[in-house]
Order: C-alpha cells, then sequence, then structure tokens
C-alpha cells in the first residue's frame, strides 16, 4: 500500500486546531463587545459553576481538561475581577471551594446567550443531523486521546 502524502491543511488536528481558535476568537469578541471583561478560559470556570457551584479548583481543573496551575491562575484573575470567591470548606480547612459572587452570578444569562450566539454563529448552514454527528465524532477524538 503505497503511503498517502501528509498535508497539514488536511490534519484532523490542524482543524480542529484552527476551528477551536476561531471559536474562542468569536466568543472572547462578543464578550468585549457586549461590554464583559471575561476571556474564554474564564467562561469555561464560570461556565462550571454555573453548573454547580462551590466546586475545588481540582475539580474546576479536571471537568475542564486543564492543568491545576492554570486553574490557581485563572481564579486568582476571577477573584480580582470580583468574579468568585475562594472559600475554606467548613469540614476540611484545608480545601478551598470556589464560589460566584453576585457580580458572577448576574452575568450569567447574558454571557450563556453570547455564548450560544457564538455557536449559531459557527454553525450556520450545517444541517442539525451533520452536527450532532460532528459532535459525537469530536467526543470519540477526545476519548481515544485520553
Amino acid at each position: 500500500m503505497a503511503k498517502e502524502k501528509y498535508l497539514l491543511d488536511d490534519s484532523l488536528g490542524y482543524k480542529l486546531f484552527h476551528a477551536s481558535r476561531l471559536m474562542s476568537n468569536r466568543l472572547n469578541k462578543n464578550f468585549r463587545d457586549a461590554g464583559f471583561d471575561v476571556t474564554y478560559e474564564q467562561w469555561q470556570i464560570l461556565s462550571r459553576l454555573y453548573e454547580k457551584d462551590g466546586q475545588t479548583q481540582n475539580q474546576l481543573a479536571t471537568k475542564n481538561e486543564r492543568d491545576q496551575p492554570s486553574v490557581s491562575r485563572l481564579v486568582d484573575n476571577m477573584i480580582k475581577r470580583g468574579l468568585v470567591a475562594r472559600i475554606s470548606n467548613k469540614a476540611d480547612k484545608r480545601i478551598n471551594l470556589i464560589y460566584l459572587t453576585d457580580k458572577g452570578r448576574e452575568m450569567e444569562n447574558s454571557l450563556t446567550a453570547l455564548a450560544l450566539k457564538t455557536i449559531e454563529d459557527a454553525s450556520d448552514s450545517i444541517d442539525s443531523k451533520e452536527l450532532e454527528i460532528c459532535l459525537r465524532v469530536l467526543d470519540q477524538v477526545r476519548e481515544n486521546l485520553k
């Protein structure tokens, strides 16, 4: 069997990287244009806290598939912006839990609407069944590489 020629532009990884970068950039722009000083990375943390408030940094790192130091930096920055607070666990003072502040909570509906708009823009003219298949395939790629 002849070896196929590798073309970077046809590579799954290259296409995923660029699509992801474009999505992140668009979401950042949509947040900025709407007056929200929130980044895509911070949105990931906020989104997890909207699902379940009061999580450890380790839980947030695991759910967002990020390393602990980067989540720690994100949380520190978000604390400075008044979006979240780090509070000691009453049962075990060695454990800190991350909670949304009132400011962070108040942003939920607006940020969620902007995220959904970004997804809508990105999936414009893509058949819903094809999009469903795409999402399943991406889940399988992630599972294969774990």
